[in-house]
């Protein structure tokens, strides 16, 4: 058995795993299952497996997912819906695999994480592609959709993540380009610069405001962090007023964007009203997490239980009038959903989750980390994130690529501040 691990092709299936855990974010869910087994089979089926289970172990962010996980493990001792205890139990699972799985990959070199970056981009912008040849074959129909609430059709049909995919393949083209990076010829950069130019008129085309205000959010943060460390305070003010600039002018000439900003000026004037009409997509956020809020003020120290908070939101949506009409919701606030479901207790666990990755050994110093952290703390603000396959995924993915990067290369977390 020793001598068949000893040829196992350790190396190839943990890279064939990343693959598919990057394709997967915009084909299938099942490719993300078979990449998230694959990475952590790999881990186990390896002749260093007993060193891959330490070193697991050992990490300190590891054993925070660890607890995260326990969390809800230990809320099924108090949940009555069993049946949906188990499936929260199973979305968390990825927080056990891909750790370990990650033990298991060697070495990441710039070149090998620049790669990385460079197929998640390209793979975005591939997709990215297809979804606006898409919408020009149906133009009229889809802006009318958009000015009515509905969005541009996304792959696997999840407009809000593939948004936030955007805006991070956007920051990830940018920092391709400053780091000069190429597969095989200098002349890439070309083809990266018209990539990256499409995907930020795309994301305005694409019209999801999860995506659009993350990604202004995170080029304010490189342009802050660039203003201090360099001093030109000028240059960042011109920067600023640019960026401001662009927003308006796309706000103002792009339709689609156009459509779906008017559609929220629309139910913004019904909520000042006080009209939380349940029929509409803002409204229908703020009733998730009233109502959510209202389910930890009677539950605060364990929650309801991941097992039945899902019965709580929707004995909530029959009680109230309007609500009962509409489809019942999980709280879209993945801070809110850990207060009703686990208490305060599962909350300071899921703040030391996200927080501690990032402050832990100096790694905010990064600045792609950073970006990667901005962009996922304002989509847990606005959706339950990690309750959903595809949004779990996105985030351990990036969460351990550029954590592994950092630590397999220390010196990063001076040389990305300072190039980028």
């Amino acid at each position: 058995m020793r001598a068949i691990l000893r040829v196992f092709p350790n190396k190839f299936f943990a890279e064939l795993a990343i693959l598919g855990l990057i394709i997967g974010l915009v084909t299938s869910k099942v490719v993300l299952s078979v990449a998230t087994i694959m990475i952590l089979c790999n881990a186990l089926i390896n002749i260093r497996a007993g060193e891959n289970l330490k070193a697991w172990v050992n990490d300190s962010t590891n054993r925070i997912f660890i607890l995260l996980f326990l969390v809800y493990l230990f809320s099924g001792f108090y949940s009555e819906d069993t049946g949906y205890w188990v499936d929260r139990c199973r979305m968390k699972l990825p927080f056990l695999a891909l750790p370990l799985g990650f033990t298991a990959v060697k070495k990441l070199t710039t070149k090998e994480f620049h790669k990385w970056l460079a197929i998640f981009f390209y793979t975005i912008l591939g997709a990215s592609i297809v979804v606006f040849i898409n919408y020009l074959a149906h133009y009229e129909t889809l802006n009318q959709q958009l000015s009515q609430g509905q969005p541009i059709p996304a792959p696997l049909r999840d407009h809000i993540r593939f948004s936030l995919e955007i805006a991070f393949a956007i920051i990830t083209g940018g920092y391709l380009l400053l780091h000069k990076f190429q597969f095989y010829s200098k002349k890439e950069k070309y083809i990266l610069w018209i990539g990256l130019i499409f995907l930020i008129i795309f994301i305005h085309i694409f019209a999801v405001r999860s995506g659009i205000v993350t990604l202004y959010i995170a080029l304010l943060v490189i342009i802050f962090q660039w203003l201090i460390s360099k001093k030109e305070y000028l240059k960042g003010l011109v920067a600023i007023v640019l960026l401001a600039a662009f927003a308006f002018a796309s706000i103002n000439y792009i339709p689609s964007l156009k459509s779906r900003v008017g559609y929220f000026k629309y139910e913004l004037d019904l909520i000042k009203k006080g009209e939380l009409n349940p029929e509409h997509s803002d409204a229908q956020r703020i009733l998730s997490i009233i109502y959510g809020t209202q389910i930890a003020e009677k539950n605060p120290v364990l929650g309801v239980g991941a097992g039945d908070i899902k019965n709580e939101m929707d004995i909530l949506y029959k009680q109230h009038a309007g609500s009962e009409f509409v489809k019942s919701k999980l709280p879209h606030n993945q801070f809110v959903y850990f207060m009703a479901a686990t208490g305060i207790i599962g909350f300071v666990v899921f703040l030391l989750s996200i927080f501690y990755p990032w402050l832990s050994k100096k790694r905010y110093k990064n600045q792609l980390f950073t970006v990667f952290f901005v962009i996922m703390l304002f989509s847990f603000l606005a959706e339950h994130t990690l309750e959903i396959q595809l949004g779990t995924a996105f985030y351990l993915l990036f969460l351990l690529l550029i954590k592994k990067y950092i630590d397999d290369n220390p010196e990063t977390i001076t040389t990305t501040t300072n190039n980028v």
